[in-house]
């Protein structure tokens, strides 16, 4: 039997308006202070990650309120610069859109408009009679604000002509024709004017606003859309919501259209089945996630932050990843998690495939065999079971292994890898080394104090980045551990 009622999120993946919108307070009042209620406002950049929720939140903030503010003579315009291959079209639009936007002309204003808008104008002179065009609604009495989405695509639109971004400065800097601008993009307008090869201002005329993940109200607001077709959510569902999608809106809306959907025809919560009708959704939307983080060149530090080894990561870094709500403190192991467990795991599977540190891998891939190679030797293919009956720290080890494992074969089925030893990391081999002294000290040589130092150091460098703000990996400590990695594998060549 199906149950009638009108999915809250069957509109996923579009822009959000109106009731259907959810919080954001904060972020509304910065537009609000910004660039709505002053006589003067500013201009302002939101910025976060795709699908985050930054043109909803405009629209919420601006557009769903135009009836009000073309009363006032506000006149909101929205531009989408994905949409224009050309800057003079790109131009010329600022000014067709504005006349779109306006309920009457008054003969200067037309007049203004008619002369910016000729044909076989030189783009000096065009950009001087669009200046006009704004100067004449200034003095008609209008204010203007332009809402120019997808504006990381300036980077191609303006690619090499520092002079746009000059202009767009100059339109909204002169106060003879001020407009006002919203940009809403992935990267921050000084990281687009950079990649365009162009030495501008104009990212100084703006207010960053980081647009991040939704916060916990958010999230129980979101819960209360759902019970309010009769999905009501245990606090088990709760955390494998959480678990699935961390607070990241645009996930929670996928999520959340699939367990309405199975309520529907089945009546009952099901978040694993739900998650897993998502499955490839949530897979292609981390490939998009991977794909923009190796363009930015950014990948290995937030792998290396979450996982190590850390040897080029800075606290901005670290920083940045935080302010897109990427990554969040985990103050409980004084490190970093990614937003969510599940892309934590997704992560965790990409960053073996990566070669951060060539000799770091290798040492790694080298200690993981020797372990295994001396183990079945000795006891046997059932080497695991058989040693952590007898040694308590072994199983402490290999508890937390299965743990992971479990976790990675339950979220990501045939990818996940079936070698145990493939989720320890350096000072859990040396605990198994140390706890199996007697068979490793032929192969280790020197004493258990000798090679104890030698995995304090290389598990420092293994961690993710810690807590402690000051706590980074130094070039002489990479150096180090280097060395010891090469002094590892030579051993490990040696007895093979």
């Amino acid at each position: 039997m199906n149950i009638e009622f009108e999915n809250p999120f069957a509109d996923y993946g579009i822009v959000v308006r109106g009731d259907r919108f959810i919080g954001r307070s904060e972020s509304l009042k910065v537009i609000e202070n910004r660039s709505i209620r002053p006589k003067q406002p500013g201009n302002l950049a939101i910025i976060g990650e795709p699908r985050i929720g930054k043109s909803s939140l405009v629209y919420k903030a601006v557009l769903d309120r135009k009836r009000e503010l073309t009363k006032k003579n506000f006149l909101p315009v929205w531009i989408n610069l994905a949409n224009y291959d050309h800057p003079n079209m790109f131009f010329r639009s600022l000014v067709t859109e504005t006349l779109e936007e306006m309920k009457w002309l008054s003969e200067p204003v037309e007049k203004s408009a008619r002369l910016a808008l000729e044909d076989q104008l030189s783009q000096t002179e065009g950009y001087r009679r669009i200046q006009k065009f704004f100067e004449k609604i200034k003095q008609a009495g209008f204010r203007v604000l332009f809402i120019l989405d997808e504006f990381d695509h300036a980077r191609h639109l303006f690619k090499g002509r520092v002079s746009d971004f000059q202009r767009l400065r100059e339109l909204s800097y002169r106060p003879e024709w001020r407009v006002g601008f919203i940009t809403t993009s992935r990267r921050s307008i000084k990281d687009i004017e950079t990649q365009t090869g162009a030495i501008s201002t104009f990212d100084g005329i703006f207010h960053k606003h980081y647009l991040a993940m939704f916060e916990d109200k958010e999230v129980e607001e979101y819960c209360d859309r759902l019970l309010s077709v009769g999905v009501s959510l245990s606090s088990e569902d709760k955390e494998r919501i959480n678990f699935y999608c961390g607070h990241h809106p645009y996930l929670l809306e996928m999520l959340g259209y699939e367990i309405a959907e199975i309520f529907r025809d089945e009546q009952k919560t099901d978040v694993e089945k739900a998650a897993y009708c998502a499955s490839q959704a949530f897979l292609g939307q981390y490939d998009r996630m991977i794909s923009l983080l190796k363009e930015d060149n950014s990948l290995n530090k937030m792998i290396q932050i979450l996982f190590g080894p850390v040897f080029d990561v800075k606290q901005t870094d670290v920083d940045e990843f935080l302010r897109y709500g990427l990554i969040k403190s985990a103050s409980e192991e004084e490190s970093y998690v990614a937003y969510s467990s599940h892309f934590h795991l997704f992560l965790n599977m990409v960053g073996r495939d990566i070669d951060l540190w060539k000799t770091w891998q290798d040492t790694e891939k080298a200690l993981r065999q020797l372990v295994a190679t001396v183990m079945i030797e000795r006891y046997g293919e059932n080497w695991i079971d058989r040693r952590e009956r007898k040694l308590p720290k072994l199983k402490t080890v290999f508890d937390s292994c299965r743990k992971a494992q479990q976790s990675e074969i339950r979220t990501f089925k045939s990818r996940a890898s079936q070698n145990l030893l493939d989720f320890t990391y350096p000072g859990e081999l040396f605990v198994i080394i140390f706890a199996e002294w007697e068979n490793f000290k032929l192969i280790f040589g020197k004493d258990k104090g000798y090679w104890a130092q030698r995995s304090q150091l290389l598990s420092k460098v293994r961690n993710p980045l810690a807590h402690n703000r000051d706590q980074v990996i130094h070039d002489y400590e990479r150096q180090i551990a280097e060395g010891y990695c090469n002094e590892i594998l030579s051993l490990v060549k040696m007895g093979d």
